[in-house]
């Protein structure tokens, strides 16, 4: 028995609508596993906006509910690292799927600042966890702390978004 090949819309890879020939089964896989990327952004990125009504009840709250309030954040930034963890593996089938070559502009430009972002996660939110469980604790240090490295993660996943979708031609 001869399979037929399907043609496959997407305007998720290209910017635009274009064909892309799959086997039944690979239909299925890449929508699969385009469902299961989209929500690991949402799950990436989503708990970054719930950290700012936490910071703003830890301003007026006592020092003996701090605990509680960083436990609830930890529990955020653990979210969205574990998004992170769906978003690379689903993003690399997605691009085997879509025909991309592995060194096209944007996708260099993309591995460039997932490393950077990598770098930088490790570097923003985990010295204001250790320093809220330091002496030396702060509470508006720390509020300060994880708004600033907050918004600085929420642009740089603005970016990866705009990068998966405008795909542009850097050179």
């Amino acid at each position: 028995m001869i399979r037929k090949s399907q043609t496959f819309e997407s305007s998720f890879f290209h910017g635009m609508i274009i064909s892309i020939k799959l086997e039944r089964g690979m239909k299925l896989l890449f929508t699969i596993t385009l469902y299961l990327h989209i929500l690991s952004v949402i799950v990436a990125t989503g708990p970054l906006f719930a950290i700012f009504p936490i910071l703003k009840r830890m301003e007026k709250a006592q020092t003996h509910d701090f605990p509680s309030y960083i436990t609830a954040l930890q529990g955020l930034l653990r979210a969205v690292a574990n998004g992170g963890h769906f978003i690379v593996p689903t993003g690399f089938v997605l691009i085997y799927f879509s025909g991309w070559s592995w060194t096209s502009p944007w996708l260099i430009v993309t591995y460039i600042v997932m490393g950077f972002s990598l770098y930088f996660m490790a570097l923003a939110f985990k010295p204001a966890m250790n320093f809220a469980k330091s002496a030396q604790f702060e509470k508006e240090q720390f509020i300060h702390m994880m708004k600033s490295a907050t918004w600085k993660y929420i642009f740089l996943m603005g970016f990866f978004l705009w990068l998966m979708i405008a795909k542009p031609d850097f050179w």
